[in-house]
């Protein structure tokens, strides 16, 4: 059953147009507006399948009403009618993308077979649209065949970024310019068997949220890029690969009784870093071990780099798009010390380096390793030193 719109200024033309025998085209509701507001009312309302408007109109005229029509999810097929012919407005209706263009006054019978001929391509799109759907939900549930058919010739060169963004489009997977990937390489110790059997568990544990874009397969060691199927914020991707590997490393163990470890790396920006990434050759995981790259090395990385400029644990978060409170966590189940700790103890080690290497005041060394207060900092030195840093130097 379907649902008409008749738009018309006056009423007599709408009454007369709503009281026609809609019935024979199984429409079961016809609606009317004396206005383009009104019938964006009856739009945003109702699931309208055919639209029959006039062009002038007090207002929005019927040409402005079929451009609003384009912000709704369901979309009608147009008719327009006009009083004029003036080829101008038959162009416009065109423009427009109308699918049909009456003069007033227009006869019952052309207005009924327009209207059935709008029905006929709207069931035939919704066909399409079921179809297509039916396709991509297939492709989904296949993310293997993604990685090879719709990624792999784009890595090869064989198709370019603009080819890959339109295909990721089609099948309402992330294609955005700022999409992050990240490479995860998995090693099973001493495995003298076909990496069959824990390669399938891989893709159980990773392939229902990532294409798996596979960078090299050895006897014990396979290398993937994980490219995520929707776009969400970099930090929940990042947590989210990182809690699949715990568990997959447990599953791992417990299946194959064979050590396992798992290197999860930085994320890298897709369209800039993944294609170099995936075709520079990983060295051989039989001459050389993978470890697995902890949070807290990264941390500890970035803290070194930018010692000076005093960064905060939201500094350190952001740049590894990661959430605060999740790097803080990390890095004590991966260090023993909290991060306040261990930049304390880094403060501590370059406030005695200064001390002995330098003749800097310490009002100076206390600004430099940030503290906002010279008094402070010498009571905290004092306490992990049991001396003040004037003692200490004189020592």
């Amino acid at each position: 059953m379907y649902q008409l719109l008749i738009v018309d200024d006056e009423d007599a033309t709408l009454q007369g147009l709503a009281s026609l025998p809609w019935y024979q085209l199984t429409i079961s509701q016809v609606h009317c507006a004396r206005s383009a507001r009104k019938a964006n009312e009856i739009l945003a309302a109702f699931p309208i399948d055919v639209l029959i408007t006039d062009i002038r109109m007090p207002g929005r005229s019927g040409l402005e009403l079929l451009q609003d029509v384009t912000k709704f999810s369901i979309q009608p097929k147009c008719i327009l009618l006009s009083g004029y012919s003036d080829f101008s407005y038959a162009q416009a209706a065109i423009k427009a993308q109308a699918v049909d263009y009456l003069l007033k006054p227009v006869r019952d019978e052309e207005l009924i077979y327009a209207v059935e001929q709008a029905l006929v391509k709207k069931i035939e799109e919704k066909k399409e649209r079921y179809m297509q759907e039916q396709t991509v939900a297939a492709i989904k549930s296949n993310l293997s065949f993604v990685g090879e058919s719709v990624f792999q010739p784009w890595i090869s060169g064989e198709k370019g970024d603009d080819a890959l963004k339109a295909e990721l489009v089609h099948y309402g997977m992330a294609h955005q310019s700022d999409i992050r990937t990240i490479p995860i390489t998995v090693r099973v110790e001493h495995s003298q068997n076909s990496s069959h059997g824990w390669k399938q568990m891989i893709n159980e544990e990773l392939a229902e949220a990532y294409v798996l874009l596979e960078k090299h397969v050895s006897l014990n060691a396979i290398s993937y890029l994980l490219y995520p199927v929707h776009h969400s914020d970099p930090l929940l991707v990042e947590k989210d690969v990182h809690d699949r590997a715990v568990r997959l490393r447990k599953a791992l163990k417990k299946d194959l009784f064979y050590g396992v470890t798992i290197k999860v790396g930085a994320p890298l920006i897709f369209w800039k870093q993944a294609k170099q990434y995936l075709r520079k050759p990983l060295v051989d995981s039989t001459s050389e071990e993978i470890q697995q790259e902890s949070l807290a090395k990264r941390v500890k990385e970035f803290i070194d780099a930018s010692f000076m400029k005093q960064p905060t644990l939201q500094d350190i978060a952001t740049n590894l798009y990661l959430n605060p409170s999740y790097v803080s966590k990390r890095f004590k189940e991966e260090t023993g010390e909290t991060l306040t700790d261990y930049i304390h103890r880094l403060r501590m080690n370059r406030a005695v380096t200064l001390l002995t290497q330098t003749n800097m005041k310490v009002s100076l060394i206390s600004e430099e390793l940030g503290y906002q207060h010279a008094s402070y900092f010498i009571r905290v030195f004092k306490k992990e030193f049991k001396q003040t840093p004037h003692e200490f130097r004189q020592r």
